[in-house]
């Protein structure tokens, strides 16, 4: 990478010769000194004719300044603190102008200042990320907005910088063994984080960025995903443990919200934002937050045990709290399942088939677009029922 800084037959003081028309070399202003007897050090650029000085908020005495090798002198922690920012600068200038080129797009010094500026966002994936997220965030849906605002917390995690120039089979690869053996993922899990890793890199595309591998390259697999529900006897373990004098009023407040889901198959989002303006005699009405359509609800007894009627719900809580309470409540059972807010969804949507329910009816009651999403439910219980079957052979022990 220094050899791009520094080629061999240019002298080290002359500016250097960067993607064609784009030169720079980092200088000393000698015609203003300051009171303290130091000069500011720049970055001057050339690029089609034109020059442009960029200040370094640097300040040094100008016997510190070694222009040929345009750093500066001593070995002192704060003259290598500023060796390496003035370093991290040419390395910036110098991944802009690949990745202009890599890219067949023109650099403007427009651009180049701007990339200056606002660091690598032009260069660097997440930076990218960032941005556009920030854009979208009064489009996405709360629920769509959270889970690519995930997205790239993980990414941040997996590489602090991702380079569009690094973007391969080999990254994507590594990205899917990041998390499923650092963060335990599961198989859904890592193809929604692929899926928001392809829509941003398609966004990237077609903005003019080219990558070695594009978006229409990425292959987002489906599954059918974890229908983790609970049965009657874990549903009364959990009812038990909110009655008992042990629990905690918070855990109180988030079991009410999970019972309820259990009873009504509500999902978080719509569990949240719940006022009481939604309950109308033994009825929820609401307007789903994640397809947008308006369902309403009839409450069962049960329900209804789970709802104050001043405030719908008791306490406050972020979604990401809710799952982390609900995994110490099903360790305090001793509930053994994967508990998350989703599993009361499964919950309802199973034990309404297995009670006798209707699956049109079921498919309203979950708001779902396509009844094939609702089948789901329907294979769950066939098999339920036929390990039911299979027990019938105790009755006369042909099993032993």
């Amino acid at each position: 990478m220094q050899a791009l800084f520094y080629p061999q037959n240019s002298p080290l003081n002359s500016p250097i010769k960067m993607s064609g028309t784009l030169r720079y070399r980092i200088a000393m202003k000698k015609d203003y000194v300051r009171k303290d007897g130091t000069c500011a050090l720049y970055i001057q650029l050339f690029l089609d004719g034109k020059r442009k000085k960029i200040p370094l908020d640097i300040f040094v005495q100008p016997k510190m300044f070694d222009e040929r090798k345009q750093l500066v002198k001593g070995t002192s922690q704060t003259v290598k603190d500023y060796n390496l920012y003035i370093n991290k600068k040419k390395a910036d200038i110098n991944k802009i102008a690949v990745s202009y080129r890599l890219s067949e797009t023109y650099l403007t010094f427009e651009r180049l200042i701007e990339d200056l500026t606002n660091p690598t966002s032009k260069v660097d994936f997440i930076k990218f990320c960032e941005k556009e997220i920030e854009k979208q965030k009064h489009i996405l849906k709360p629920g769509t907005y959270r889970q690519q605002f995930s997205t790239l917390t993980k990414l941040k995690k997996f590489k602090q910088e991702i380079l569009f120039n690094d973007i391969n089979e080999d990254l994507i690869t590594e990205l899917i063994v990041y998390c499923k053996k650092v963060l335990k993922n599961k198989d859904t899990t890592i193809q929604t984080t692929l899926k928001n890793f392809k829509k941003y890199l398609h966004i990237a595309n077609k903005k003019g960025i080219k990558t070695a591998l594009s978006y229409e390259d990425i292959t987002v697999k489906s599954f059918k995903g974890d229908r983790t529900f609970l049965n009657k006897d874990e549903i009364k373990t959990l009812y038990e443990y909110r009655e008992s004098k042990f629990i905690s009023e918070s855990c109180k407040n988030i079991l009410d919200r999970f019972l309820f889901s259990c009873f009504t198959g509500l999902r978080i989002s719509d569990i949240q934002n719940a006022t009481i303006d939604n309950i109308i005699g033994d009825f929820i009405a609401f307007k789903s937050e994640k397809t947008g359509k308006f369902q309403k609800i009839k409450l069962n007894q049960s329900a209804k045990k789970f709802i104050n009627y001043k405030n719908v719900f008791n306490g406050k809580y972020t979604n990401e709290h809710i799952n982390r309470e609900l995994k110490c409540i099903a360790k305090a059972c001793n509930i053994k399942k994967h508990l998350t807010f989703h599993v009361a969804r499964h919950t309802f949507a199973t034990n309404y088939l297995i009670s006798g329910g209707r699956i049109e009816n079921l498919q309203k009651n979950l708001g779902h677009s396509n009844i094939r999403e609702t089948m789901i439910y329907v294979h769950i219980v066939d098999s339920i029922l036929n390990e039911e079957i299979n027990k019938m052979d105790n009755i006369i022990n042909l099993g032993s």
